[in-house]
């Protein structure tokens, strides 16, 4: 429950930042206040997922490598965690197809799901979460799933969302993880200090 939380605080106090930041570029780059209203959603689901899996940011990295190699080893034994990256995957694989025509050929989707799931297993051997390709493999799962969803979806509102350019995802996706790894360690601090004293 404090995992929960935790990472609807992170989000919480990302969003105001993320929201600024994403009208600058609206104005610039994406002239579309519809679908900058989405990409919004987009970066708050991002930055949750920062918080939540535990990445490192400018105030702490450390190689300390913690892997987990073998292909469902541990897997069913600890399902709830499987189901949960399953779930924390889900929004992903509904939001692109929605956003992005590209996306909604199931391969684009798959391999975003597969690297951006391969990153963040990556990036946890600099920080204290374990590297584990079990949640390579739930976290990719819960993409694909959430694509059949977003598929369904989009039947209804293909003509409602306007598609983006593709390149949009790359940007929401990097200002929400420079975000969260250069700002949000420093603002979540003075957040918690100044909950500590009320």
């Amino acid at each position: 429950m404090g995992r929960v939380f935790s990472m609807c605080l992170e989000a919480a106090v990302a969003s105001p930042f993320l929201f600024l930041l994403l009208e600058l570029l609206d104005k610039r780059l994406f002239h579309n206040r519809t679908r900058t209203a989405w990409y919004f959603i987009l970066a708050v689901y991002f930055s949750a997922v920062y918080a939540v899996v535990g990445l490192p940011d400018a105030m702490y990295v450390r190689f300390a490598p913690n892997c987990n190699l073998v292909p469902f080893a541990y897997m069913f034994s600890d399902y709830k965690n499987s189901l949960l990256n399953v779930l924390l995957f889900l929004p992903l694989g509904v939001l692109l197809p929605l956003l992005w025509e590209t996306f909604r050929k199931f391969h684009w989707t798959f391999l975003f799901g597969l690297c951006f799931s391969g990153t963040i297993e990556l990036l946890q051997l600099f920080s204290f979460r374990a590297t584990d390709v079990n949640d390579l493999m739930t976290n990719t799962f819960g993409a694909i799933l959430g694509w059949c969803m977003g598929m369904l979806l989009s039947k209804l509102w293909f003509k409602t969302i306007p598609s983006g350019k593709t390149r949009d995802v790359y940007i929401v996706a990097g200002l929400s993880f420079a975000f969260m790894f250069f700002f949000q360690p420093f603002i979540i601090r003075l957040v918690h200090w100044i909950l500590e004293r009320i």
